[in-house]
């Protein structure tokens, strides 16, 4: 390897040229070059290379250097003496000096145009991943993805979502997210996103016709409601995929035409920190007929798949990360309805694992109680009892421990202690023309707010205060120490839970005109006893198969909706007056069955929320105790039915036919406690205790042998003699 062969040469940086001034001199300043070194070490081979000619390089490179600064020195000397000519000769404004404007990382940059169909539209680009919600604001079909890093509040203000009204519906029958997209003469239409389009719609109409034709608010806002949806993975995953599929329009269109919505807008509205959908933004073409408000659906994701009917579920700890996530979304609409002075006409669960998260994210969300309206209620969708044992004699067991928790839950827990005071009412699930009638019921609770005093939402027969004292009257009058649950151990450290909210019993049906006038003039003196008879078998089978199992309640409530449709038809039979007998008559005829104390009321309802219906609705609300609801339903079941979980192989050599049996019942429930406490979730867990004392009703310390006490109270016998 050779050595110094080579030299390295000057590398010269370029020089910043900067603008002559007056006070600067315009001499150029010596410049001094150093001599460049010789390099060594070099394993680079090239012919020609003169090791010992250093002067005469570093020679011939500084007059070079030279001369290029002299010639460089010229044309600044020139150019600076031209402008000077220049300036004397004429007055030349100056010309600014363009400022960098800052560069913002956006999300996606405004105005981007999206895609869809023709009634949905979504964003072009992939939502957000990880942080922070996103939300979506629009400008036509084009929109900009907006980070929501700050107050919630904010966010809303911003995107002009306050809300005069909600309704919640949580789990899957209560969404009615597995129902086919279609018309049902019954509920109107089916499927989840038609039957919120027809809530609101059905509002914004009531707002209009109550108002004199008005469509925005006293202070000038655009009228704005809500329906907010709590679904299971799966569920979720499935309507996203329905509204993004090619065949909506042949699936949607029938459906919108048949409510009268032929120019409605659903765009996308909220993305989670997952970036997924939760939120539509619903919009009309028609501003004169439905107004320039911007509605909401939301669509929760409560977990990955589905909650299950069982709390098996609660050991995978996974419950409060779920409730969090949950309650971070839902302060989208909880803002939205403080900010529009809006209530909560009622909420709609059901017994699955989803409603269930559900519960508790409402809890985690610290929702006031006043965000609720006065006549606000709860709807928990059932199967009859007998329907159960009839389709679901194998999971009969795992559907009463369900029904117990459910109910424990929602009534003594904590959940009932947030929403104290606001009923529980039991329906059947698959009673469509109930889901219509709980709905304009929801409805007039949200309207009644929003104009009490208006002639439109009177009662036919006395007032709204009337109604309210009335219910409070007979609840304080029914009230005992019976519906109180004690953990029956000598130490108490737990409880005792009172019951928070009153039970009723729900369900209804349709009076033709011909039926009504009937009912008042007494032609059929037995037809009032036939359908109190029928009616109140129906709802007590929500709770128990056996007959007469349930005794009356202490008091049923009797709502008879008219529509004003009915009222104002020209030449009508049915008048104010024919359907208070009517209602009277019913109310005999509960009296002849059983019934101490019916309360009757009559609604009229008005003609936009009545448009498809041509009869008098009867509503029957049955308020039973609690106790005695869980009692019967629990004791569906043979509840100490044994079942072997082990025995000895039938062998030749073993004679021993010993085997293992447990109370099969009781060792589910007792899992359910154990779920609860493992949930890792402090109300859950506060649940867990409850249910636990409610185990010991039916399980005690001699061999799981059933106590002889029942559940309610400290001294509710049982048996008269001890078993």
């Amino acid at each position: 390897m050779t050595e110094d062969i080579f030299r390295k040469r000057p590398i010269l940086g370029n020089r910043i040229l900067t603008p002559i001034k007056d006070n600067v001199s315009e001499s150029r300043p010596v410049v001094e070059t150093k001599s460049p070194t010789t390099q060594t070490n070099s394993n680079l081979e090239i012919s020609g290379n003169f090791q010992n000619s250093n002067d005469q390089d570093i020679s011939n490179m500084n007059s070079n250097l030279a001369s290029s600064l002299d010639t460089l020195q010229n044309l600044i000397d020139s150019e600076s003496k031209t402008t000077e000519v220049e300036q004397t000769s004429t007055v030349v404004q100056p010309t600014p000096v363009p400022t960098p404007t800052p560069i913002v990382k956006k999300a996606s940059p405004p105005g981007d145009s999206s895609v869809g169909n023709t009634f949905f539209r979504f964003p072009s680009v992939s939502p957000p991943f990880g942080g922070n919600i996103h939300s979506l604001r629009w400008t036509g079909n084009k929109y900009t993805f907006i980070e929501a890093a700050g107050s919630t509040s904010d966010y809303v203000r911003f995107n002009n979502w306050h809300l005069h009204g909600a309704t919640v519906w949580i789990g899957t029958s209560a969404t009615g997210a597995v129902d086919r997209v279609g018309i049902d003469p019954a509920s109107g239409v089916t499927g989840l996103i038609p039957q919120a389009t027809k809530q609101i719609a059905e509002l914004i109409r009531s707002t209009k016709e109550i108002t004199g034709g008005k469509t925005t608010d006293p202070d000038g806002r655009p009228y704005q409601f809500a329906v907010v949806t709590v679904l299971g993975g799966q569920d979720h995953r499935a309507i996203c995929e329905s509204i993004e599929s090619g065949d909506v329009n042949t699936m949607f269109r029938p459906v919108f035409n048949e409510l009268g919505l032929k120019t409605i807008s659903l765009k996308s509205a909220l993305y989670n920190s997952m970036g997924e959908l939760f939120a539509l933004e619903v919009s009309f073409l028609s501003k004169h007929e439905l107004g320039s408000g911007r509605h909401l659906i939301f669509l929760h994701k409560a977990n990955d798949i589905g909650g299950g009917k069982s709390d098996e579920s609660l050991t995978e700890g996974r419950l409060a990360g779920q409730v969090a996530s949950l309650s971070r979304e839902f302060d989208w609409w909880i803002n939205g309805l403080e900010r529009g002075g809006g209530k909560i006409g009622s909420i709609e669960t059901t017994l699955g694992g989803t409603a269930r998260i559900g519960r508790y994210a409402l809890l985690a969300s610290c929702i006031p109680r006043s965000l609720f309206a006065s006549d606000a209620f709860e709807v928990i969708n059932l199967d009859s009892a007998e329907w159960v044992k009839e389709n679901l004699s194998s999971q009969i067991h795992e559907y009463r421990s369900n029904f117990a928790t459910t109910l424990l839950r929602t009534v003594w827990g904590k959940a009932g202690e947030r929403m104290s005071d606001i009923p529980v009412v039991l329906v059947n699930r698959f009673d469509r023309s109930m889901v219509r009638t709980r709905r304009v019921r929801s409805n007039i609770a949200i309207l009644r707010h929003m104009f009490l005093g208006n002639p439109a939402l009177d009662l036919l027969q006395g007032d709204i205060s009337d109604e309210r004292i009335a219910i409070q009257r007979e609840e304080a009058i029914t009230d005992n120490k019976f519906l109180t649950i004690h953990d029956r151990v000598k130490d108490e450290k737990n409880g005792p839970w009172q019951q928070q909210r009153r039970i009723r019993l729900s369900s209804c049906v349709a009076l033709t005109p011909n039926k009504v006038l009937t009912l008042a003039q007494g032609n059929d003196p037995s037809m009032a006893n036939d359908l109190a008879q029928a009616i109140l078998e129906r709802v007590r089978g929500l709770a128990t198969s056996q007959n007469g199992a349930l005794p009356s309640g202490g008091f049923t409530v009797v709502d008879a909706l008219v529509p004003s449709s009915l009222l104002n038809k020209p030449g009508t039979t049915i008048t104010k007056n024919i359907v208070i007998q009517a209602a009277e008559a019913i109310a005999v005829g509960l009296r002849s069955v059983g019934v101490d104390k019916p309360l009757v009321n009559l609604y009229r309802v008005p003609e936009s929320l009545s448009s498809e219906i041509e009869d008098v609705i009867i509503q029957f609300s049955e308020d039973q105790p609690g106790t005695n609801v869980l009692i019967v339903s629990t004791d569906d079941v043979d509840t100490h039915s044994k079942r072997v979980i082990m025995s000895n192989p039938e062998l030749k050599a073993i004679d021993n036919a010993t085997v293992s049996t447990v109370y099969s019942f009781g060792r589910l429930l007792r899992r359910m406690v154990t779920a609860h406490l493992m949930s890792g979730y402090h109300h859950c867990i506060e649940d867990g205790h409850l249910i636990h004392a409610f185990h010991r009703h039916y399980y005690g310390g001699n061999y799981g042998h059933r106590p002889n006490f029942l559940v309610g109270g400290t001294d509710r016998i049982r048996k008269k003699k001890d078993e």
